[in-house]
């Protein structure tokens, strides 16, 4: 979504897809399968690629002055970009969080700005005015964001849902507005991501005709986007869009889904929702995903990760579990892949000693996580640590997660499988593994520990958990993993060994 109107009214522009959606999902989340039983599987050495925390990203998620904490609140997440409006203010469609302002605000962290250049115009749906007076205000915006001193960008989206927000009177979207404004950031930024169509929803149909002519006018965008409501479609979808691509002869692009949530938009940021979204774009190798912005009370939320009163939500945990994983993100295997039940995604770290699952979706009752491909370098028995974070809604605050048990497992033929109990499907779950075969010290003597420990800074921002390889200090790993001088407390994630400080003077 973009626009300063009520999500209500978004709805109109596709009343029946909109209608029946909410009404599904909300039946799915109001009678979730209770008591099942379900299995899920984990591939610890099936790479899928790096890294990159595609989708940690949101619309509007920040503005000039929120969230106000950019060190605390924005960079543990690591999102890979945020998508924000061209220019801002008088004339223009938002009153706030300017990209390029904003990539200056987060060019300390890895964080880049997709721009939203629809938003220079005003109104909802936007006033056009003319294709010259479009290139004149997106030529201005290029021209700052080249003077602008830094390069964290992702992107330029020409144009924001066509399929709702061209109007008939405007003419033809594809010469009007696509063909000239691809031309003309070609030229002006010639190394830059170019984006679209940016439809409202996935339509076999409309996106069949905008590849095509896009395809015979040599202007395909790099980066082929539409929004996704309610995660249960997104593999169809991506499966229907690689067909047609085939079908047409056009090259596989890298998708960007930069609007997404809950059909009904209420379940925006939940971790319980997200963490579905979240595996369906890895395993589908998304470029880059933003969550929407509906029925919040001001941008700047990180896609209702925080609350109206810029505090943490349980989503914000949820997304730093996500912005913790490092190494390479892991397959899953859910139950179903074309529903929004429970899903998982996963990460491995051979660095850092560590395997990382975060589980979640509208399933209730016990999940067997089945945790194959065990690399050998974990050895012959593992620890994990089981976690959860609640969610009541956009505004309540969550103060931190709630471990549930660290549990030594034995590995058979690279295999071990963990119950979750997982009791709501609006919380999400992590498992976090290290090797047991690890050693640290105390400050006492030298104690079995399962080789974790939970790093707080002295703000007290969870900073994740790190195993100790056998011989080396707590000093050492946590420098390894913090990766910046200054003092930490440590706390085991076991009963053995006692919290204490650790000074990291040269990680």
């Amino acid at each position: 979504m973009s626009g300063t109107v009520s999500g209500q009214a978004r709805c109109r522009l596709n009343p029946q897809r909109r209608i029946l959606g909410c009404l599904s999902f909300a039946v799915l989340v109001a009678n979730p399968a209770m008591g099942a039983s379900f299995n899920l599987a984990v591939n610890l050495s099936d790479s899928l690629r790096p890294v990159t925390q595609c989708a940690g990203g949101s619309l509007y998620g920040i503005t000039e002055t929120l969230p106000s904490d950019i060190a605390g609140m924005v960079a543990p997440l690591n999102a890979y970009a945020y998508r924000q409006p061209g220019m801002v203010g008088s004339g223009h469609q938002q009153p706030s969080g300017d990209g390029i302002a904003v990539a200056k605000r987060i060019a300390s962290t890895r964080s880049k700005v997709q721009f939203d250049l629809a938003d220079v115009l005003p109104g909802w749906p936007y006033t056009w005015v003319s294709t010259s007076n479009y290139e004149s205000l997106v030529t201005t915006v290029i021209n700052n964001k080249l003077a602008s001193g830094v390069s964290n960008y992702a992107g330029y989206e020409i144009w924001n849902e066509p399929d709702g927000t061209w109007k008939t009177a405007n003419g033809d979207f594809n010469t009007t507005c696509w063909k000239p404004l691809f031309t003309l950031i070609r030229s002006l930024d010639p190394t830059a991501k170019i984006i679209g169509p940016s439809y409202s929803y996935y339509n076999n149909s409309s996106m069949s005709s905008f590849l095509t002519y896009a395809k015979a006018n040599n202007c395909l965008p790099d980066l082929v986007s539409w929004h996704q409501w309610g995660s249960d479609g997104f593999a169809g979808a991506v499966q229907s869009y690689r067909t047609l691509e085939t079908s047409l002869g056009i090259s596989p692009h890298q998708l960007s889904i930069n609007e997404y949530s809950s059909n009904t938009h209420t379940y925006e940021g939940c971790p319980g929702v997200s963490v579905p979204f979240i595996a369906k774009f890895e395993r589908n190798n998304v470029e880059s995903a933003m969550i929407s912005w509906w029925f919040t009370a001001y941008p700047g939320r990180l896609g209702s990760l925080l609350t109206s009163g810029n505090a943490k939500g349980g989503g914000w945990y949820m997304y730093k579990w996500y912005g913790d994983m490092t190494g390479y993100m892991a397959n899953t295997t859910p139950p179903n892949d074309a529903s929004d039940g429970v899903d998982a995604f996963a990460s491995v770290d051979k660095s850092k000693q560590n395997a990382s699952i975060v589980l979640g979706g509208n399933s209730v009752g016990t999940v067997n996580v089945a945790v194959n491909g065990v690399p050998a370098w974990m050895g012959s028995s593992v620890n994990v640590l089981l976690e959860y974070v609640t969610w009541t809604d956009k505004d309540t605050p969550v103060t931190g997660t709630t471990t549930v048990s660290t549990t030594k497992y034995a590995v058979t033929n690279g295999s071990f499988t963990v119950p979750v109990n997982v009791t709501s499907q609006l919380y999400a779950y992590h498992l976090e593994v290290t090797p047991a075969s690890t050693s640290v010290f105390d400050g006492r003597s030298t104690a079995t520990n399962f080789g974790a420990y939970r790093i707080h800074d002295l703000r007290g921002r969870d900073l994740g958990v790190v195993g100790i390889e056998a011989g080396q200090s707590l000093e050492a790993a946590v420098g390894h993993s913090v990766s910046r001088p200054g003092i930490y407390i440590a706390t085991p994630t076991s009963a053995e060994g006692i919290a204490r400080k650790v000074v990291v003077s040269n990680p």
